[in-house]
């Protein structure tokens, strides 16, 4: 059957059609990606946040399902979901485990800061499981295809991280070679010579070295803090 989507009623039972389908898939046949599906259909179609955050975070924890993961603590990030913000951290580590490349990125720049670029002002400090998961994070998202993590973990071999990271020229250049093969315009003027790390000015809030320095500065204090506690 063609449908009319120029035609109210058509549409409308199109809608009714669908959301039947998904909830058949979902709660019968416990396909993630139908949930995931009926989830988004309950945010979009009928307006229901707080059913689709819940179904979300469902698929994530029950079926590991990176896609609903990352969706989930994007609710949550921007507080729609009105669920403490701090949770979409968690998520966003989940959704990193299972393959979601953003997720690693927001999880990564969650744990350098408490109120990062386009990110929330979370509720308490996030701590890093380790010294180095900030650049287990980025590199994961960087494999998993996401273009700034390949930019940001670029940057951070770039001026290392004493006792922890050696500067390392050479996984730089891997590392902004795939984030401009991923579509990183600053990674790619970067390997032209066109610009140097700093870049005050830049439109791109990533193209500069401040949010690169608090990284390591970020990894640095870690190591520290555990050291200092290991003494005790």
């Amino acid at each position: 059957m063609a449908w009319d989507l120029s035609d109210k009623e058509e549409r409308k039972t199109l809608m009714k059609q669908l959301g039947f389908e998904y909830r058949e898939k979902c709660l019968r046949q416990k396909n993630p990606k139908d949930c995931h599906y009926l989830a988004h259909f309950l945010e979009t179609v009928n307006k229901d946040v707080a059913k689709a955050a819940t179904l979300l975070r469902k698929t994530c924890d029950d079926h590991k399902y990176g896609d609903s993961c990352h969706k989930f603590a994007s609710l949550v990030r921007s507080g729609i979901a009105g669920i403490d913000p701090i949770v979409s951290v968690d998520y966003d580590r989940k959704g990193c485990d299972y393959g979601h490349a953003k997720s690693c990125f927001h999880a990564a720049m969650a744990i350098v800061s408490d109120a990062y670029d386009g990110g929330p002002i979370l509720s308490k400090k996030v701590e890093p499981n380790d010294p180095l998961e900030v650049v287990n994070l980025l590199d994961r998202g960087c494999d998993l295809g996401c273009d700034n993590s390949c930019y940001l973990a670029g940057g951070l071999y770039l001026v290392g991280v004493p006792g922890i990271l050696e500067k390392n020229v050479s996984v730089t250049y891997r590392y902004d070679l795939k984030a401009c093969q991923l579509g990183n315009q600053i990674a790619c003027a970067n390997l032209r010579g066109a610009l140097p790390v700093e870049c005050p000015g830049h439109d791109n809030p990533m193209s500069n070295g401040f949010l690169i320095r608090r990284l390591q500065l970020k990894i640095r204090n870690e190591r520290l803090r555990r050291e200092y506690s290991n003494s005790l």
